[in-house]
């Protein structure tokens, strides 16, 4: 296998991928506890069965492929509990074993395995059983954070990663550490805050027009709406959007590997859940809002990579654009007499 690596130097870091899946399965522990004290048994078994049925899928395809097993790396049993964290408890225990294996055989090595995958596994994996079997996906409720105890404990969740958004924290751990990028998790984040209180905004202005109101003043003063909360924002605010920020939308194959690219995935990320949770709600729109976030990540590399030495300009490109577009009869040419 050939290998491309950047320029010297190289700086060495203890971080392998393992250790990295290892962190993140750390990091997800307090949420599953939280989901089994809260669900009981039912969590427990949801959770046991996606693990063991992506983990069990990896080991025979690379066994019956004659592949190198490497269930060791932790990455199938995270994909696993990421996929149990997005069911309703109330679920039957075939659903997240046909999930897990869907998730590893589908989402991952059908596009070429470890860092291939132009798509998260988990989403892919939910996307299909949520198609297959929306019966037994919807959640028996909407989670809402009306007080701060429900940061702490969602009495209104209907899944497993709604109990507790404030049992995430280590993904705020993992970003700390440098494992994961800050920029996508920022990016996002700003951008659920921003994109209610803008549509809050906009939709007193919009009545103010609808009013008929030529007074300057009382359209500016519509400003003063970014200082009050959006009645969107407790609604944006639940474990699942959490999870999307912090484990989901940071996935190192499926967002750009550009500084800047991973600043304009992280508000795509933002915009497409907010604009799904605004017109729907942010269960749903979390999951949806990322898996078409992936279908324009490489898109969002490709034109923030960096321009090698000696390529044109930005400017240089738009005016060899525009000049190719005037007709050959309109530009002045140099005449020379021979």
């Amino acid at each position: 296998m050939t290998y491309t690596i950047s320029a010297p130097p190289h700086k060495k870091t203890k971080l392998d991928f393992r250790s990295l899946n290892m962190s993140k399965i750390v990091a997800l522990l307090p949420l599953c506890l939280v989901a089994i004290y809260f669900f009981g048994v039912p969590a427990l078994g949801i959770i046991l069965a996606s693990v063991l049925g992506a983990v069990a899928t990896e080991y025979g395809i690379q066994a019956l492929t004659k592949q190198k097993i490497t269930i060791a790396d932790g990455h199938a049993a995270l994909v696993g509990l990421m996929l149990a964290l997005l069911i309703p408890p109330e679920t039957p225990l075939w659903i997240p074993v046909i999930g897990g294996f869907f998730a590893i055989a589908v989402g991952k090595f059908v596009f070429g395995g470890i860092g291939s995958y132009i798509f998260n596994p988990v989403l892919v994996s939910w996307v299909f059983i949520k198609s297959a079997w929306s019966s037994y996906m919807v959640s028996s409720s909407i989670p809402h954070v009306g007080q701060f105890s429900d940061l702490i404990l969602e009495s209104g969740a209907g899944l497993l990663v709604d109990v507790s958004p404030i049992a995430l924290i280590g993904g705020v751990y993992l970003v700390y550490k440098k494992y994961v990028d800050w920029r996508v998790p920022i990016a996002f984040f700003a951008t659920m805050v921003l994109f209610p209180q803008t549509m809050l905004f906009l939709s007193g202005v919009s009545a103010l027009i609808h009013e008929g109101v030529m007074n300057p003043l009382m359209y500016m003063s519509q400003l003063f709406t970014f200082l009050s909360m959006s009645p969107e924002i407790p609604y944006a605010m639940i474990g699942i959007v959490f999870f999307g920020i912090l484990f989901l939308a940071t996935d190192t194959a499926t967002s750009p590997v550009t500084k800047n690219g991973r600043i304009i995935y992280g508000i795509t990320c933002g915009l497409l859940v907010s604009i799904y949770g605004y017109f729907g709600n942010y269960v749903d729109g979390t999951l949806y809002g990322i898996f078409l976030a992936n279908c324009v990540a490489s898109f969002i590399e490709i034109n923030t990579m960096p321009s090698s030495f000696g390529t044109e300009s930005f400017p240089v490109k738009v005016y060899r654009r525009v000049m190719d577009k005037i007709p050959a009869s309109m530009k002045f040419e140099v005449m020379k007499n021979e």
